[in-house]
């Protein structure tokens, strides 16, 4: 690692931050006089450091080492594709442009120097070569090329705050060629600070920081020097650096960010990573000369193409705020970040699924801005499709009672949001008690995942949450799994003993104590299913026929509560619902699982951003809470279907017997014939 003062060249063929050799002269002798200005022999024998070489000492003493997250091949863009590298890669560069805010936004010059951007204001911006909402691999292909032949370069600058004598701070700044995040953008200056409890530098040589701060997106964290969480090598602090967005933390991890302190998505500093030891370049606080090598220092315009919004190029260092009030910007630091948990939690899910929407929404934005009609297009299409599927059903309101009737998925729909305000307590004690019984199933189902066999057994019905035989095989978990079909079973026992109006109807305690009752024929049926459906999905050639006993089982828990059959025969009777409306079913539920899914983690990332003061824990139980009071909804639903299912197997024999007889049909329900009435 080099140390350089204000202004110093290597030698003077080179630029100011070409490698020479793994240490420097200039670096060794720091070094050592750092360590006898450190000690009290040192400082009672030696003369005084005069402040510059003091702010060099500390500048190479406390110099971050920088962890970057390691690429699989070039252009993979989940690794880290940059350095922290010298501005001297955009700088007399004669592919870059110096352009003009204005009209066009003309170029004034290709190739700037340093001289030329000396005291230029904000309506000039440098413009590197490529699309910045359009990478592709042009940005990290370039600054390969531009950055061959220099060190990764931060540069250091003792920033002081005039109302806070008796603090200093030590700033490393890092400029980063390209910003590949949500928000892409040409050029990214970062960094972190260090506070010494000191009124000079020469004071703070003699002492330790107090506190560490770590900048990311428009805010960032802090903590104490001697911290547990910070990671140091010997007197550096160890900085990892989000993947594409370069905001600095102080551990591996995927962190959540849900507004501007944080930023909008997440940021990975997951390993495996590679160290880098940058070189340091000393900043003053001001330069007044144009011919001086920093001079770069008092450009105010853009370090990177010019757009709207967050696609913006950034300002330089010295146009932040911290570089002239350190204190108050350190002060203002969090002091934690929010870790994205692994697992299978309902908090791990909704975090998870935070960062995937935000990541695909920023995609859409930057497309938008790329090609707006493109996207309009899309919409125009997709609002189409969604009309059309809307029209294709009947949404006028229908009594929910009683469960066998005919109802198309719109009257359905329409339906159960009315039933279940109507018996709202018996729904929310169902809802409540799919938290224990997915917790009770969940933790047989991790015993069983030590057991060998049964381990990669479980392992073929995934590790998420579903609502249905079908979402929890092939998405979903086996505790899921199971606690919907109790609640779905518990909820078909209210519909269907339900009187109507205000007479006493069946209580949630009642109907989890039917379900009881049954709960022998009711598991036996539901492991049966999940036997069969995996048997044929374990080879490719089976999937199809696994698919289709899939949504052939969907009515299991109406079979054993409303029809009294248990195991094989509970099969066999939804079987022969489903068949005949095979297509009608599977688009019905899927609908409805979808909804569930959707809805869940909607209502989960709302309260993620909105209730940013929550432990992770709390969070986790308002989401499951939230997913559970959900779950017999959509029961209510399927047992809905159900009810169809059978009105339309009933006025089929009913249809079958009339034209045995040579009568007229008059069997129809609602004036609809079976055909018509499914969608």
């Amino acid at each position: 690692m080099l140390v350089h003062a204000p202004g110093t060249l290597l030698r003077e063929d080179a630029p100011m931050h070409r490698i020479v050799g793994p240490r420097g002269p200039l670096a060794v002798v720091a070094t050592l006089l750092g360590f006898l200005v450190a000690s009290p022999a040192g400082a009672a024998g030696a003369d005084p450091v005069d402040e510059g070489t003091a702010e060099a000492m500390l500048a190479e003493r406390y110099a971050p080492v920088m962890m970057l997250k390691e690429q699989t091949d070039d252009c993979d863009s989940t690794g880290e594709q940059f350095e922290p590298a010298p501005v001297e890669i955009v700088l007399d560069n004669p592919e870059v442009l110096l352009r003009q805010v204005g009209p066009y936004d003309p170029p004034i010059m290709a190739g700037p120097g340093a001289s030329d951007l000396f005291r230029l204001g904000e309506g000039v911006y440098l413009d590197f070569p490529g699309d910045a909402l359009r990478p592709g691999c042009t940005f990290e292909r370039d600054f390969r090329r531009f950055s061959e032949g220099y060190a990764p370069t931060v540069y250091a600058h003792v920033a002081r705050q005039p109302d806070r004598p008796d603090r200093i701070a030590l700033q490393y700044w890092s400029f980063w060629y390209y910003n590949l995040w949500n928000n892409q953008h040409e050029g990214d200056w970062e960094g972190i600070q260090l506070v010494f409890e000191a009124s000079s530098a020469a004071e703070a040589l003699a002492s330790e920081p107090i506190s560490v701060g770590y900048a990311q997106h428009e805010g960032g964290e802090r903590v104490e020097w001697t911290s547990s969480r910070l990671e140091r090598d010997g007197d550096r602090p160890v900085v990892y650096s989000s993947a594409g967005s370069h905001a600095s933390y102080f551990s591996q991890a995927v962190f959540l960010g849900r507004g501007p302190s944080e930023g909008f998505g997440c940021d990975d500093t997951t390993g495996p990573s590679r160290r880098l030891d940058p070189d340091v370049v000393v900043l003053p606080d001001a330069v007044d000369d144009a011919d001086d090598p920093l001079a770069w220092l008092m450009f105010d315009g853009r370090w990177g193409e010019r757009r709207p919004g967050p696609y913006n190029g950034p300002t330089g260092p010295r146009d932040k705020d911290r570089w002239t009030a350190p204190i108050d910007w350190h002060d203002g630091l969090r002091t934690s970040s929010v870790l994205v948990p692994a697992g299978d939690s309902g908090a791990a899910f909704v975090a998870q699924a935070f960062c995937t929407v935000v990541e695909w929404g920023s995609v859409q934005v930057i497309q938008f801005q790329v090609s707006p009609f493109r996207l309009l297009v899309v919409l125009a299409l997709l609002a189409l499709v969604g009309t059309r599927l809307v029209r294709r059903t009947v949404w006028n309101r229908v009594a929910p009672l009683p469960l066998v009737a005919r109802r198309r998925f719109g009257q359905i729909l329409r339906a159960v949001p009315g039933y279940a305000r109507r018996r709202l307590p018996t729904i929310a004690v169902l809802g409540v008690v799919y938290v224990p019984v997915a917790f009770v199933v969940g933790s047989v189902v991790a015993v069983l995942r030590a057991v060998p066999f049964f381990g990669q057994l479980l392992d073929l019905s995934g590790d998420r949450a579903g609502t249905s035989i079908g979402l929890a095989l092939f998405v979903g978990g086996l505790a899921n799994l199971v606690a919907y079909q109790i609640v779905s079973a518990a909820v078909a026992q209210v519909i269907a003993t339900d009187p109507g109006g205000r007479e006493p109807h069946v209580s949630g305690i009642d109907a989890l104590r039917a379900v009881s009752a049954r709960a022998r024929g009711l598991l036996a049926a539901l492991a049966r299913a999940i036997v069969i459906v995996l048997v044929l999905g374990v080879s490719v050639v089976g999937l199809p026929f696994a698919l289709r006993q899939v949504v052939r089982y969907q009515f299991l828990a109406q079979a054993v509560m409303v029809d009294g059959h248990e195991g094989r025969a509970a099969l066999a009777r939804s079987s022969a619902l489903v068949r005949g409306r095979w297509l009608h079913t599977a688009v019905v539920v899927g609908v409805l699982n979808v909804g569930l899914v959707v809805g869940a983690t909607f209502v989960g990332m709302v309260l993620l951003v909105v209730l940013q003061f929550l432990p992770l824990w709390m969070f986790s139980v308002l989401v499951t809470l939230a997913s559970a009071l959900l779950v017999p909804l959509a029961a209510t639903a399927q047992t809905m279907l159900y009810g169809d299912a059978v009105a339309e197997e009933r006025g089929a024999a009913a249809a079958l017997a009339v034209e045995g007889a040579g009568q007229p049909d008059a069997t129809a329900t609602d004036g609809a014939t079976p055909s018509a009435a499914r969608h």
